[in-house]
């Protein structure tokens, strides 16, 4: 009995000590008129200054367009931080990075020494380090300023091909502030973040076309509708760019890295009879181990890969193989679905060999590994790397 008295007594000083700190403390909101919840920043070069681009989530209205615009503000500064500041002063809002996902270095920025500006974002405690980091074709300041059909905020939806839902197809080599940052401290001082391209499509209208429009509905022109692609990789050196991955090789580059729940595989040219087809593979799971080993003195590259597939979709439709489970894979769609891995692995290889980016993180391996090997192949580790690759890809069973 008495136990059970101290333990009421203990949730009643509890309850009031809560109510307490409900009624006496706002918790040190900052109000929401004086406040500007930055979503996405966009790093360019205007002549020898940056400028910073911010995306501003702000009320929508009825017109999407117009909202947009006005949500998206850009300053100039000697330093990334610098221009993040005049933000505030030229808009009178408080600049909150607390909700930032989303960093787009300008394609004029990779000119240079990219982490110049990075290292203000990754050091800074006012922004997650958890934010993901690109780069893009043409300028930042554009690609935030883009309206998409998919959102009514671009930077929206660029976050939700970064950022997709376990499940769905993984074909964009994301990265974030710190993973970046990591690679780029590192002995190899390698890293890579995706290449986003804004591709135009139909539906608005704009020029002469727009001005028809204008008579009838009142309104004035609108920009083209575009849509994001971020299936290219680039590649840094010492935060300096140096190649780029295709789609082929960062699909191929992410089925080596993270575990697949559903994918897509595409294989063209595939010999059947007298004929020539294209098939989609449904990737449904990845048993995928990359090793470095050391054999006569020689680095060697040992990729295992095996996928297990089923044809989504071909090119050509034959009414005995209708008949048939899209679960079996066919003999030559399996022989040529391996080739192309090979060739794609190959490709990533070389790139990192002629660019000096380590992209597969060889060095970090070597280290770990074969310690006592480190110091005589680090600097010749790739030229004198010899690739072997086993790949199988099965049906489902």
């Amino acid at each position: 009995m008495k136990n059970k008295k101290i333990g009421i007594n203990v949730m009643l000083f509890g309850l009031i000590f809560c109510a307490l700190l409900y009624f006496s403390n706002n918790f040190g909101l900052i109000d929401i008129e004086k406040t500007a919840i930055i979503t996405a920043i966009g790093l360019d070069m205007a002549e020898n200054e940056y400028e910073v681009t911010v995306q501003i989530a702000v009320p929508q209205a009825s017109n999407a367009t117009k909202e947009n615009d006005k949500a998206v503000i850009s300053a100039t500064g000697a330093t990334a931080s610098e221009a993040l500041h005049q933000i505030g002063d030229i808009t009178g809002w408080y600049p909150n990075l607390g909700f930032c996902n989303l960093i787009v270095l300008g394609e004029d920025l990779l000119v240079g020494d990219v982490n110049v500006c990075v290292d203000y974002f990754s050091k800074t405690l006012k922004l997650q380090d958890s934010a993901c980091l690109t780069a893009c074709e043409g300028k930042a300041k554009d690609l935030l300023k883009a309206v998409t059909p998919l959102d009514s905020i671009s930077s929206f939806a660029i976050q939700k091909i970064l950022l997709k839902n376990p499940g769905m197809t993984s074909d964009v080599a994301t990265v974030d502030v710190k993973t970046f940052s990591v690679g780029y401290f590192s002995n190899a001082a390698s890293s890579h973040m995706p290449f986003i391209r804004a591709i135009e499509v139909g539906g608005a209208k704009s020029g002469k076309a727009a001005g028809e429009g204008e008579e009838q509905s009142g309104g004035g022109g609108q920009d083209p509708e575009m849509v994001f692609d971020a299936a290219y990789t680039a590649m840094f050196k010492d935060g300096y760019f140096v190649g780029m991955l295709d789609d082929h090789e960062t699909k191929t580059f992410n089925v080596l890295n993270e575990k697949v729940n559903e994918n897509f595989f595409i294989v063209d040219d595939v010999p059947i009879g007298e004929n020539k087809e294209n098939f989609l593979l449904n990737v449904s799971d990845n048993k995928c181990k990359v090793k470095l080993d050391i054999e006569n003195g020689v680095p060697v590259l040992k990729v295992n890969a095996r996928l297990f597939v089923r044809v989504e979709d071909r090119t050509a439709y034959q009414k005995e193989e209708a008949l048939k489970s899209n679960a079996l894979l066919p003999e030559p769609v399996a022989k040529k679905a391996q080739e192309d891995f090979v060739k794609y692995m190959l490709g990533i290889v070389k790139k990192c060999r002629e660019s000096g980016c380590d992209l597969l993180e060889l060095d970090n391996k070597l280290y770990r590994h074969h310690h006592k090997e480190y110091e005589r192949m680090r600097r010749t580790l790739y030229d004198d790397l010899q690739l072997r690759v086993n790949v199988e890809f099965s049906g489902v069973k």
